[in-house]
């Protein structure tokens, strides 16, 4: 806890001084700790100090890099929030307090700064980082927990860092209010768990602020969807032992497979008004919502082929397609890029190639499925996000061609 409390007072002191005094400072610091601890490290599983040393060698890379190229409020903020981590309780408790240390450095470091104080700025980055770090708190692992917040928040602080959307404060309150809103009520429908809730409400908020609200229904309607259609013969799938888990409860690992890359067009199309990549946005939410469907229904059905060899297979092998699975994925495509031709989000051609593109992604999906993830050199979620990516990719490659 001394160690926490001593890396967040040299964060604050690092606002007035010279980064390559502090690295200096830090760097001799961690190599007499090291010393003490006779250079014992681990990730998985680590005892506290081998927790306190990971984080004393990467916070030391941090404020190395931040001599080079890495934002100094970026560095320093992310090893400021440890301190945090020594206080963590609940979800909501853990969101408010990092939310609340985060607007703390943010704004004393621009004031020391002698910087403008961009307030929607500092309340972007704050919620970023406190939605990423509750998320990290509420997800159960064996990997060192402090080391695990400290590359999430250094990581997401640069991203937002990079690619900071023009919205005011009022536009950031009311996006993080419905994000937040939606998935408390996902939370307590039971379609989502604590880690879901976080990374959807980031997820949402991001996606409106760079995007608006009709985006955000695109998205919306794949969970919707996904998550009703979970409940398709569920028993069934009970008894086969295949149906999702917590009755179909999202957590972070799904939101993020299916939503990274749909989040990534979006951002671009917010950035460069390409429609191109809205269009790309749209293939990529319809391949998640049709692999959903073709996926939960296709688990309840009895006659299940292999998309490899077309052999007969047990329903829900990774890879496994059926005929309803099939009508299912061209309804689920279809429905997605009809919702966005109707919000007026990209027109009539580009609903063709983005429905045509999510159909070839989630065929994509199966392949990938019945060859790599089933070798286990792949999650399920890595299978969706890549899925997804290329759905995406193909739609804008189609529309640049023609």
């Amino acid at each position: 806890m001394r160690l926490v409390i001593l890396l967040s007072t040299i964060a604050l002191a690092a606002i007035k001084l010279d980064p390559r005094i502090v690295l200096i400072v830090l760097a001799a610091f961690t190599l007499a700790y090291a010393t003490k601890t006779s250079f014992r490290t681990r990730i998985r599983d680590p005892s506290e100090e081998e927790s306190y040393l990971n984080t004393l060698i990467f916070s030391t890379l941090l404020v190395t890099l931040s001599c080079f190229a890495l934002p100094k409020d970026v560095v320093f903020a992310s090893i400021f929030l440890l301190f945090i981590h020594e206080l963590r309780r609940n979800a909501i408790w853990n969101l408010v307090f990092y939310t609340a240390a985060s607007l703390l450095y943010f704004s004393a470091f621009y004031l020391f700064a002698s910087t403008s104080l961009d307030v929607a700025y500092i309340f972007f980055m704050s919620l970023a980082g406190a939605l990423s770090a509750s998320l990290v708190e509420s997800v159960e692992t064996d990997a060192d927990k402090r080391l695990t917040l400290l590359i999430t928040l250094s990581t997401v602080f640069t991203i937002f860092k990079l690619y900071i959307p023009s919205a005011s404060l009022p536009d950031l309150a009311l996006a993080f209010f419905v994000s937040l809103v939606i998935s408390v009520l996902a939370l307590r429908a039971g379609v989502a768990d604590e880690s879901g809730l976080m990374s959807a409400t980031l997820v949402g908020t991001t996606l409106i602020l760079f995007t608006n609200f009709r985006f955000f229904a695109v998205l919306l309607l794949f969970y919707a969807l996904g998550s009703a259609v979970t409940k398709y013969k569920y028993e069934v799938k009970l008894e086969r032992g295949i149906a999702e888990q917590a009755g179909g409860a999202r957590g972070y690992a799904n939101v993020f497979g299916n939503s990274l890359a749909p989040l990534f067009f979006a951002i671009q199309y917010g950035v460069t008004s390409n429609s191109f990549y809205a269009a790309a946005f749209v293939a990529a939410v319809a391949t998640a919502l049709a692999d959903t469907m073709a996926s939960e229904i296709g688990k309840a059905e009895n006659k299940v082929y292999l998309v490899t060899n077309f052999r007969r297979v047990k329903p829900g092998v990774s890879g496994g397609v059926s005929t309803k699975g099939e009508i299912a994925c061209i309804v689920g495509a279809v429905t997605s890029a009809v919702l966005a031709l109707v919000l007026q989000i990209i027109d009539p051609k580009e609903t063709v190639v983005a429905a045509i593109a999510a159909i070839v992604g989630v065929h994509v999906d199966s392949v990938l499925g019945a060859t790599l993830e089933e070798k286990g050199l792949l999650t399920n979620s890595a299978v969706n996000f890549l899925a997804t990516l290329s759905s995406g990719i193909l739609c804008y490659a189609i529309l640049s061609a023609f």
